[in-house]
């Protein structure tokens, strides 16, 4: 949802206690959330309670929101800050979860699509949390510097140098796991 005046009646209709409109707006940002974070903490119900978390919160602080600013950057910032705490209060690796897809057409071209793809999502697993949620947030998630910059708090020159080392690592790391097939 694009439209920055449907969010912000949106907005109007939780502040005064519409339950429908806090469901279309969980229904609206959830699965772009959970895909955040999941990617970030590569555990399911890790991902399901920093994905509540983050809804709670914005929930609570949303009479605070700026209707002015993008509603998904200012969200996606909770959902970031929810992330770190999460890895401050667990230091500790994830391991690597499978996404299991459906099978296509083309049983041989899918199965090796799903291949690649393990190595890139194992390689991204292998950056620093930084560098990941950067990639994940450009790449993923498709925000600007700008959104990243305001998500991270972050200069944008920043942003823009650590996602071109992590696309560099990045690439060193899938070679490398392609060769050792």
């Amino acid at each position: 949802m694009k439209d920055t005046r449907q969010i912000t009646q949106l907005i109007q209709r939780v502040l005064s206690n519409d339950e429908s409109a806090c469901q279309k707006i969980l229904n609206l940002y959830k699965g772009r959330i959970f895909s955040y974070v999941y990617r970030m903490v590569k555990n399911y119900h890790d991902a399901e309670d920093i994905t509540f978390d983050t809804f709670i919160k914005c929930f609570n602080s949303l009479a605070t929101f700026d209707t002015s600013r993008p509603f998904a950057t200012w969200l996606f910032t909770i959902a970031h800050n929810a992330t770190m705490d999460f890895f401050r209060k667990n230091k500790q690796e994830y391991e690597y979860l499978d996404d299991r897809q459906a099978v296509g057409d083309d049983f041989v071209q899918e199965y090796e699509k799903k291949k690649k793809m393990e190595r890139i999502e194992r390689a991204l697993a292998e950056l620093p949390p930084m560098d990941r949620e950067i990639v994940v947030l450009f790449h993923k998630e498709e925000h600007s510097y700008q959104e990243i910059s305001t998500i991270t708090n972050l200069p944008v020159t920043t942003i823009k140098t650590r996602l071109h080392r992590a696309r560099k690592k990045l690439h060193m790391l899938v070679r490398e796991k392609s060769e050792k097939r």
